[in-house]
């Protein structure tokens, strides 16, 4: 069973089975909570583990892929914050604060902090009372947030109030990099600091491939690489390479290599 429970940016979630469901493109900073169970995060290039108690802050504009795991008969569950982008502008003119520099990191887990447990532990009595929860009482707690994060390190300003657009990127080098990631090519693009135009011309002049053609092959020689060396099913492959369905993993793979992902 899958529970989901949005205040107006402030969300709970509540997992009772394993899931690889999850946002993989972050459009807003967010800060979450591990209440219960285990957070497994794949950036492209580190897995993270997180449990419970552990407060994560994830940048926006990354490509983030999670599974959550119940943990000893308890539920998944975290609590979430959205620092969305107007709410930080306003923050920041209001405090004048200011971005001195661009940050490569994804996740950033902060230490314990007992100003951080409670201010958690208060968001738990508001669930299963959305109506009682007002826009503006939302917005309050969201500034609290941003206050915590700033007293528990202030150079997360850096993070929080980097407002520009991704600049131009090594296309060759992000793309071998996060080419499991099952978003669409013009989020690519946009991660690499291309228009979409642009990345298919770019993308054409290093690896002489169609973007889609290219990831369709590389997801399929990683699929193979793990199902032969890693001893995975077939069954934990297909997300784990990008694709949305075990089906057309399965047919795409015996078009490639004749054979079936589970005969290997």
């Amino acid at each position: 069973m899958t529970e989901i429970e949005n205040l107006h940016g402030i969300l709970r979630g509540c997992y009772t089975r394993s899931s690889k469901s999850g946002e993989q493109f972050i459009k807003e900073h967010g800060l979450s909570c591990i209440v219960s169970g285990e957070m497994e995060a794949f950036d492209g290039a580190v897995r993270h583990v997180y449990r419970k108690g552990d407060v994560v802050l994830s940048r926006k504009n990354t490509l983030i892929r999670f599974v959550k795991y119940p943990l000893n008969d308890d539920p998944f569950e975290a609590i979430s914050i959205v620092l969305d982008e107007p709410l930080l502008r306003g923050f920041a003119q209001q405090h004048q604060l200011v971005s001195q520099k661009g940050v490569k990191e994804s996740l950033f887990k902060l230490d314990q902090d007992d100003f951080m447990t409670a201010y958690f532990s208060g968001l738990k009595p508001w669930f299963g009372h959305k109506n009682k929860i007002s826009t503006e009482l939302a917005e309050i707690k969201k500034i609290e947030a941003i206050h915590l994060i700033l007293k528990y390190n202030k150079n997360f300003k850096d993070v929080l109030f980097h407002f520009a657009v991704p600049g131009k990127i090594n296309l060759e080098a992000f793309m071998n990099t996060h080419f499991q990631f099952n978003v669409p090519l013009a989020q690519l693009a946009f991660l690499t600091g291309r228009s979409l135009a642009t990345f298919k011309r770019d993308f054409d002049k290093i690896f002489k491939i169609s973007p889609s053609r290219w990831l369709q092959q590389k997801r399929l020689d990683e699929a193979y690489y793990l199902l032969q060396n890693k001893k995975m099913k077939s069954s934990e492959v297909y997300l784990e390479v990008g694709f949305e369905t075990q089906s057309h993993f399965s047919y795409a793979f015996k078009n490639r290599f004749g054979l079936n992902p589970s005969s290997i």
